[in-house]
């Protein structure tokens, strides 16, 4: 199986399918839900989005929703690195990835602290789904805090002060600096 349908696979299985939860940070909404996940499947599908493998040397993957000549970056693009395929963190990275290429199709303004976040609660939501434990997940990360706030968004609970902490973090996080203080603005 080639990677673009193994990130299709992934986007209709039924722990991406179980993801639901209303994001709201007080300055950004958004609903993520199985069919947010469906609709980008659907993309891959019909050639909306592209997927190169082989990008990056570290295991992470990116979405490029504009063309940015300094990177060679197409628009609608899915840049993969040297990913553990068969690994549910590979999956969960599409997951968090494919948060990015669905506000970028529906158009969404969004602030990128508020695009990252909204991904990695998606990503948590997608390790929590698979059984994965949080044990296994580096502590004081983002990565942690997402699957907390997915674990909270499930109990019911409320989620606005862990929000704020996982976009505070974000936003302290040098990896980010660069461009989590603008706004994300998708073009379809």
């Amino acid at each position: 199986m080639g990677v673009k349908e193994q990130m299709i696979q992934i986007l209709r299985s039924d722990e991406t399918a179980r993801i639901n939860f209303a994001y709201n940070s007080g300055q950004a909404t958004a609903t993520i839900s199985g069919n947010s996940f469906r609709r980008i499947a659907r993309g891959l599908e019909n050639g909306h989005f592209s997927v190169v493998a082989g990008r990056h040397t570290d295991n992470m993957i990116t979405y490029s929703a504009w063309a940015d000549a300094s990177t060679n970056s197409a628009a609608n693009t899915f840049y993969l690195g040297n990913n553990q395929r068969w690994s549910r963190d590979f999956n969960a990275l599409v997951v968090h990835e494919a948060v990015h290429a669905f506000f970028d199709l529906t158009r969404a303004t969004i602030p990128w602290a508020d695009n990252e976040a909204a991904a990695y609660i998606a990503q948590g939501y997608y390790l929590r789904n698979s059984g994965f434990l949080d044990g296994r997940i580096e502590f004081g990360s983002p990565f942690r805090m997402g699957y907390h706030i997915a674990g909270t968004f499930a109990a019911g609970s409320e989620t606005t002060s862990m929000i704020g902490d996982l976009r505070q973090m974000l936003l302290d996080d040098p990896r980010y600096s660069h461009y989590i203080s603008s706004t994300f603005t998708g073009n379809g």
